[in-house]
């Protein structure tokens, strides 16, 4: 249990959203400056939203910059860049009064009356653009110029970086786009929008951080848990995560296959794992939905996988470039038979990382397929993130027949070297032995005495085809025991929240929400109300002990996620029949703090007026 802390405040927190549509390059102008702020001491954490258009349709991209950690995209703008009327009128409405409006007075026509509650700056990007590369292409480095000096950013910095971005494209639109940074550079020298924020008062960044999104962190993680195979079919949001991947898998002896489609890629993997491969492969809703049969059989012949599902909103193809957490149920519950699998969630950037490595280990260590839900505002967000102290890290390869592995109980993440087998040891192989957890020794192709039929049928302990009774259940029991196993693990693990443990109102969530929660629990406290937040990072098996203590003496429950029916709320009210107040939004944004900030305060203001009974 977490005790309540004193709430550090930060003294700088400003966040600026570039707007504009597909093709005009917005998201290219916020990374490039997000580098450059992320080379001060600032925390930087940036949101993405684009369209599925090749061209045209609403694209932004946020940057929330502060002195201390940052936990989500924030509810509202302080400086807001537009580059045409749709963008200005999809955000004038997060830009808080007092707030900067930059926009291009060509495409922007704005009605001072409307816009009378901001600072208003008219900066001519597509003319500037025109002038200096011949085109309008080139507007968003002349919005980067103009950030760049509004804003105290390093400027030789930000030219190198954006020579970088655009270097692959030739010299020449390389040197177009530094003279639009240039011009937009000087253009910003007569405003003086008085902002209380400059990157040049700050200093530079130690080396123990680095800016990564939430795919990069997948394939960065997936690499140092030892994967060196993956196979994929290019699916938005998760395309990120392959092409991270076939860049540096080779640099360690990796290999990367692109394959036909999702059902291809998930049989590779399959058949890599089988002959002693750490694998993994990347995916999205649609595609997890054609992988489910050859799951049930990773699950059946008991090898280790391990499958990322970057949500997005849905169903079918949906909103594929937008974020949703609406694969739970089917993640949890998709399979033909009873077929166990291990369900992760994780938080943050950094958290995926990490949580990224433990899919690997206990894939590894209970060998069946590992799921790791994170949804499009992870995957494509931006973070500073501490560099990993990998002396501090622990990684699991799965033990081969030969000799007993103790695993020590308080821990799933164990090193667990592997054994050669002696040769007396597979004189009478049992590929499925029946053991305690459930888990039985698994040998390499090529290993003498080690061979076994790996088949999706019914199979005896040996790996033979057997479909009596008996032995089904036997065999059913044995893959659930790994669940239960791990289920018992938790047991004694101490139970962890945040916030008050007196709190009668108490919030869970999963995923990516964890941050907006954490910041509404903030805001709510300096209210004088008080909550406690529960956030598992494992949806299946559940830490059902540390809900149970969590839910005791609550007498209002908050459950958070972004999807339209509450199928967290309905995954735990099927477990432990509560009742809950849903907190959803199925927009293909991510909920923020404010948003959840309002409902809690609701609650309070109830349970004021109301002695409610408890769930």
């Amino acid at each position: 249990m977490k005790n309540p802390r004193p709430v550090k405040t930060s003294r700088l927190d400003f966040t600026i959203r570039i707007a504009g549509e597909g093709g005009d390059g917005v998201v290219s102008c916020g990374e490039i400056f997000a580098q450059a702020a992320a080379r001060t001491e600032f925390h930087v954490f940036t949101f993405i939203t684009y369209p599925a258009e090749m061209r045209g349709g609403y694209s932004m991209i946020q940057i929330r910059l502060r002195d201390i950690t940052i936990y989500s995209m924030g509810s509202s703008v302080d400086c807001l860049v537009v580059f045409n009327r749709e963008a200005y009128e999809n955000s004038i409405g997060v830009l808080k009064p007092g707030g900067v409006l930059l926009y291009d007075p060509e495409a922007v026509d704005i009605d001072a009356a409307e816009a009378s509650g901001y600072i208003l700056e008219a900066i001519p990007l597509t003319r500037i653009s025109k002038e200096t590369t011949g085109g309008a292409l080139g507007k968003n480095m002349v919005a980067l110029g103009a950030l760049c000096r509004l804003f105290g950013a390093d400027r030789e910095q930000l030219r190198t970086l954006a020579g970088k971005r655009y270097e692959s494209k030739g010299p020449e639109i390389c040197e177009r786009n530094l003279n639009a940074f240039d011009s937009g550079f000087r253009e910003a020298l007569g405003i003086n929008i008085n902002a209380d924020f400059s990157l040049s008062d700050l200093n530079p960044a130690g080396e123990n951080y680095m800016l990564i999104s939430g795919n990069q962190a997948v394939a960065l993680g997936a690499i140092a848990a030892g994967c060196r195979f993956t196979a994929g079919y290019p699916i938005t949001p998760a395309t990120s995560i392959f092409e991270t991947l076939t860049r540096l898998l080779p640099l360690v002896g990796g290999r990367a296959l692109q394959m036909e489609d999702e059902i291809a890629a998930v049989s590779a993997i399959i058949g890599a794992s089988f002959a002693g491969e750490k694998v993994i492969t990347p995916t999205s809703g649609p595609g997890l939905q054609l992988m489910t049969e050859q799951l049930s059989l990773a699950s059946m012949i008991e090898v280790p996988v391990v499958i990322v599902d970057v949500q997005r909103a849905g169903p079918s193809t949906g909103l594929p470039t937008k974020t949703e957490q609406s694969d739970l149920k089917y993640a949890v519950y998709g399979a033909a038979g009873d077929s166990p699998r291990i369900i992760l969630a994780p938080t943050t950037v950094e958290d995926t990382f990490y949580q990224t490595i433990r899919a690997f280990n206990l894939a590894e260590r209970y060998q069946l397929p590992v799921i790791i839900l994170i949804d499009q505002s992870i995957g494509y967000r931006k973070a500073t993130v501490k560099m990993p102290d990998f002396d501090k890290l622990s990684f699991v390869d799965r033990s081969k027949p030969g000799k007993n592995v103790t695993i020590p109980k308080s821990d799933l993440i164990s090193i667990v070297n592997r054994l050669e087998p002696a040769e007396d040891e597979l004189a009478d192989y049992h590929r499925y032995l029946d053991t305690t957890d459930g888990t039985s020794p698994m040998s390499i192709p090529g290993t003498p005495g080690g061979q076994y039929l790996a088949t999706g049928l019914e199979h005896d302990q040996r790996g033979y085809a057997d479909q009596s009774p008996e032995n089904h259940l036997l065999m059913s029991r044995k893959r659930f025991r790994k669940l239960e196993y791990i289920s018992h693990q938790f047991e004694k693990n101490p139970v962890e929240f945040y916030g008050r443990p007196e709190a009668v109102i108490g919030v869970i969530g999963w995923g990516s929400t964890e941050g907006a929660i954490r910041e509404a629990r903030y805001m709510a406290e300096e209210q004088g109300v008080y909550i406690r937040h529960l956030h598992p990072h494992t949806i299946s098996p559940l830490p059902e002990r540390q809900i149970s203590l969590f839910l005791l003496r609550l007498k209002h429950l908050l459950i958070v996620e972004e999807n339209l029916t509450g199928q967290f709320a309905h995954y735990l009210k099927a477990k432990f029949g509560i009742k809950s107040i849903g907190i959803r939004k199925c927009e293909g944004m991510p909920i923020t703090s404010v948003e959840i900030l309002r409902v809690i305060l609701k609650v309070a203001e109830i349970e004021d007026e109301d002695n409610t009974t408890n769930l």
